[in-house]
């Protein structure tokens, strides 16, 4: 039986600017018992990035695309790489086979009512708003999961922000078990081993 039920694509800026809200992403997947699948996760020289885009968004059932980047940047230029993605996932959706069809798609944007003016093409879809605040990323991407992959439904908002907290006050004590400081932790420098922390932490929760 395919496991792509498990996956859930991420596309978003990976930038510093962002860190907070990607960092909450992450752990909001992690904690719901989903497999966070994105851009960072393999560093294969030879791995031609459209074609690893296709693959992950081909293998991930549900799809999260924070469309909230839309100042240009130091060329004066704004970047087209998250706009391009949600493409790539609602053309699976519309053009695949019978498990693509079934997919699901999540669309944040900072602000409401600002997609229409940049992507109006998207009129009659309703992003969700997150206001820039890692916690409210965590409210919206845990109503969109809203369940476990055995179907449970997910604790609230509260007690995942309460987890998110705690995670990152045990992060260093974890990282130091493994012989890793923890500004070495980094989830864009170094994204599989925050993930592998991460994931740590989340095991550690469940057993104890």
């Amino acid at each position: 039986m395919s496991d792509t039920y498990l996956n859930v694509f991420v596309n978003c800026p990976f930038d510093g600017a962002y860190r907070a809200s990607f960092e909450a992403l992450l752990f909001t997947i992690t904690a719901s018992g989903y497999r966070v699948r994105c851009a960072l996760e393999a560093e294969d020289s030879g791995d031609i990035r459209f074609d690893k885009l296709c693959r992950l968004i081909g293998e991930s059932d549900r799809t999260i695309h924070d469309l909230s980047r839309i100042e240009v940047g130091e060329n004066e230029l704004p970047r087209f790489n998250m706009p391009f993605e949600l493409g790539l996932a609602l053309g699976a959706k519309r053009f695949g086979g019978k498990r693509q069809k079934a997919k699901s798609a999540l669309i944040m944007v900072a602000e409401p009512y600002r997609l229409p003016a940049y992507l109006s093409d998207l009129g009659g879809n309703d992003p969700v708003i997150h206001h820039r605040d890692p916690l409210h990323v965590i409210k919206v991407v845990r109503r969109f999961l809203h369940a476990s992959p055995s179907g449970e439904p997910l604790p609230g908002q509260h007690m995942f922000i309460e987890i998110f907290e705690r995670f990152k006050h045990d992060l260093p004590g974890i990282a130091a078990a493994r012989r890793v400081r923890h500004e070495e932790i980094h989830p864009y420098e170094d994204y599989r081993a925050y993930l592998w922390f991460l994931s740590e932490f989340v095991r550690r929760l469940q057993t104890a």
